[in-house]
């Protein structure tokens, strides 16, 4: 199960392009969305995350024109998939979320310092979040021990938000306003990823509040 969120795959796009062919600094909604898109590290493009990493100026610098360097790669794949929907849609981002991953991984260990970078991990499992523990083959849950019994007692919970959330991307799609939506999304999404944690053992509970570290709010 993937992330539930309002595709904004047209948005990154056109964002992304507007922003190189005018030249000028590449907007927050474009760089929230492509967070949302390519996940991962790709989160350190945010304004809040490079405030809370406490990137120095020669550091943001660096981050900026890593990502203006590779826009080039990124709007071609995001022209290539624009207008697919659903699974077509994701089938398309699976195998290229990883290669894109890995190049920004391996800049990221030359550009950060090592308590950045465990941070940043903090922040990537919070977007992330109590979801990641029910895929089994997610390093999350390995990290975890997730049981095959924990798995079952999750799943009347995701079964829930699952149909509580279905009406409202429904909305969204049919013309909805996303900025209304997106917050009902979120607030349903976090109450059962509440409920997924407290079925967890305590020493899994210390070891989820240790790999999540201090909230970011980047719903905003």
């Amino acid at each position: 199960m993937q992330r539930a969120k309002v595709s904004v795959g047209v948005l990154v796009f056109v964002g992304l392009v507007c922003a190189q062919a005018a030249a000028q600094d590449i907007p927050e909604e474009a760089r929230k969305g492509l967070a949302n898109q390519l996940q991962g590290s790709f989160v350190v493009f945010r304004e809040k995350v490079q405030e809370d990493l406490k990137l120095s100026t020669e550091q943001k610098e660096r981050v900026e024109q890593h990502l203006k360097e590779h826009l080039p790669d990124v709007m071609q794949f995001f022209q290539k998939i624009d207008g697919l929907k659903g699974e077509e849609r994701e089938k398309e981002l699976k195998p290229y979320r990883p290669k894109a991953q890995e190049k920004l991984a391996a800049f990221l260990k030359e550009t950060l310092k090592d308590d950045q970078r465990k941070r940043l991990c903090q922040i990537e499992v919070q977007q992330e979040g109590a979801l990641a523990l029910w895929h089994g083959d997610g390093q999350i849950a390995k990290d975890l021990k997730i049981t095959d019994e924990q798995r079952k007692q999750f799943m009347p919970v995701i079964q829930e938000m699952q149909n509580k959330i279905e009406p409202l991307t429904k909305e969204a799609k049919s013309g909805g306003n996303s900025q209304e939506i997106w917050p009902k999304i979120m607030k349903i999404r976090r109450e059962h990823e509440g409920k997924i944690v407290a079925l967890l053992t305590d020493s899994q509970k210390k070891q989820w509040q240790d790999m999540v570290g201090k909230p970011l709010n980047l719903d905003d």
